[in-house]
């Protein structure tokens, strides 16, 4: 009696669960349909790594604004107010100044104040730098390389992204289909098991054989558990290219664009030098590099001379009206530096260097990507070809089957696997289409292209 409560309670408690799993799947919003396209534009739109390569080019491009503006004149005021605990008296004697008409000047002490004790200074002055000009035309060049740098490595990380949006949605469709070739196997399997039940009940098959098709029953189900758990890592990692919510469904379009024809492999190798990101950052890295080297040998001899031309206001000042205007030319040289700027110019050449031989690197390596693109182009080309027909086999193959199956020339089990083998073939036909377009993104990536 106990044992029959028991197992009434765990059915119940089965139950249970089974409605509100079935109310919460109800109430759960239908899967967001998306295309390739799609998830594309969300994650050049939304992706964190794209946004900061944006603001970094928007920091360069201030950058590059700030080292413009001087060329032109600056305008400055400087203002201060001080005090003073005491101040030097001027005593003039009595006669000191002269005598006229017989009386003394001044006829008696006369003590003259210095100004007070408060004192109040303003001035504003416009500079025009002249020589240093020289420097800022350095400065500037340098600003340029780093803002042309920013721009090829944000364009560099809008293909990476694009390239691996690409690459897991491509995952998960042919995950998907070897779900379903799965679920066939797993029908297949089945009918088998129990084909093999009832043979074992009349003594025509052995107990080992319906052992065997409940084994490779039980390996088909842990598969697609496996299979599944695969699938949710990989829609994981797609909502967090394309910046959408972790937990957001999605239904993939398993349409994919087009090709189009690639270039040669010569072409493909003289494109990918001439305009990959890499290689464009790496050539603004050697400017900046020589501006920076330039910039250090025009700080060596160059003085700094400026015109500049001011309007001052003071009060309590001694000696000095209260308002008057200032101009002139400033001159300025390190006369002696502790060899600072000779080692400044040496650090900058050795930049230099080190820019061109990143250059040269980037280069071999750039060719190197492109070649190992288009091999594996090909060779995933010719695999294309072979999944093509083994589909085609195994389609037929089934199809006969099939009709063996209605005549009662075959077993149900045969029939379910014929059509398992065609979805493996399926799976195995949508994977090396999906291969084939991933080498072709690879290789417009290794060119410096952004897949589509």
């Amino acid at each position: 009696m106990k044992l029959k409560v028991a197992l009434f309670l765990l059915a119940a408690t089965a139950f249970s669960l089974y409605i509100a799993a079935a109310q919460e799947i109800s109430n759960s919003p239908p899967p967001r349909q998306i295309t390739l396209q799609e998830a594309v534009q969300l994650a050049l739109k939304h992706n964190h790594d794209i946004r900061i390569a944006g603001y970094t080019v928007e920091e360069k491009k201030r950058a590059k604004q700030a080292a413009k503006s001087s060329y032109f004149p600056s305008i400055r005021n400087d203002s201060s107010f001080m005090h003073a605990t005491d101040t030097e008296l001027i005593q003039i004697k009595p006669g000191s100044l002269g005598i006229a008409a017989g009386t003394r000047i001044p006829p008696v002490d006369a003590i003259i104040s210095q100004g007070g004790k408060n004192f109040t200074t303003s001035g504003t002055q416009i500079t025009q730098p002249l020589t240093s000009l020289l420097k800022i035309r350095q400065e500037n060049d340098l600003a340029q390389a780093e803002l042309k740098a920013s721009r090829a490595k944000a364009q560099l990380t809008g293909n990476d992204v694009a390239l691996a949006v690409h690459q897991v949605y491509y995952q998960v469709l042919i995950a998907q289909a070897h779900r379903s070739a799965t679920e066939a196997r797993i029908k297949a399997s089945e009918a088998f098991q129990s084909e093999r039940v009832e043979q074992v009940k009349f003594g025509s098959a052995l107990e080992q054989e319906s052992i065997e098709s409940r084994a490779q029953l039980l390996q088909a189900q842990q598969e697609i558990l496996t299979t599944d758990l695969q699938l949710s890592d990989l829609k994981l990692k797609l909502n967090d290219l394309i910046g959408l919510p972790l937990n957001t469904a999605l239904s993939l379009d398993p349409a994919v664009p087009e090709l189009e024809v690639t270039c040669r492999r010569e072409e493909c190798v003289a494109s990918a030098e001439a305009s990959h990101p890499e290689i464009l950052a790496a050539r603004a890295q050697v400017q900046e590099a020589e501006a920076g080297v330039r910039l250090a040998r025009t700080d060596i001899w160059v003085p700094d001379v400026e015109a500049f031309a001011r309007y001052s206001y003071q009060e309590n000042v001694p000696f000095l009206a209260r308002n008057f205007g200032t101009f002139g030319v400033h001159f300025g040289y390190d006369l002696f530096d502790s060899g600072r700027k000779k080692a400044l110019q040496r650090e900058r050449q050795a930049q230099l260097s080190q820019a061109k031989e990143n250059l040269a690197k980037l280069t071999d390596a750039v060719e190197l990507s492109v070649e190992t693109a288009y091999n594996k182009l090909e060779r995933t080309q010719q695999m294309l070809k072979v999944s093509d027909e083994v589909l085609a086999l195994r389609t037929e193959s089934n199809r006969v089957r099939q009709q063996e199956l209605i005549r009662g020339a075959a077993l149900n089990s045969q029939a379910n696997t014929a059509t398992a083998q065609e979805y493996d073939a399926k799976a195995l036909l949508l994977q090396s289409q999906m291969d084939y377009l991933q080498a072709h993104d690879e290789l417009l990536n290794a060119m410096g292209s952004a897949p589509q």
